[in-house]
């Protein structure tokens, strides 16, 4: 074989070798990033936030009388917001029709989370003005 065939396939090999390492390492981080997504939706901090937002609609909820009995993070929605902070939905009651979007964001390392946005799908505002 001749030496410059046999040199380009060497730099051609060390180039898709380099390709392939950037591109695991980009995969980790985006897996990192959205465990650590994940692991702050989960705390009692967001929890509480979700919570006095859903009493707030109905002064019972996740109480036997309320209207809203149950919520649960959608896990598969968790997404990060390219302005900042964190974007989720939440499912009420079960019922994967009734959601909630919610946005938060954390300004500085010692600062509380913070509620920046909230939308209701046509259900739950059916299911909150309802009788």
């Amino acid at each position: 074989m001749k030496p410059k065939i046999k040199n380009c396939r060497y730099i051609f090999g060390v180039l898709l070798l380099g390709i392939l390492i950037w591109v695991g390492l980009l995969v980790k981080n985006h897996l990192e990033f959205q465990h650590e997504m994940v692991q702050i939706l989960h705390s009692k901090e967001v929890e509480k936030i979700i919570e006095e937002e859903l009493k707030e609609l109905d002064p019972n909820a996740l109480t036997p009388k309320g209207k809203i009995q149950s919520y649960e993070i959608n896990d598969e929605t968790i997404e990060h917001n390219p302005m900042g902070g964190i974007m989720f939905r939440i499912i009420i009651n079960g019922d994967k029709e009734i959601t909630e979007n919610f946005g938060l964001r954390k300004d500085s390392e010692n600062a509380p989370i913070e509620q920046v946005g909230v939308s209701k799908s046509v259900e739950f505002q059916d299911l909150v003005e309802k009788k």
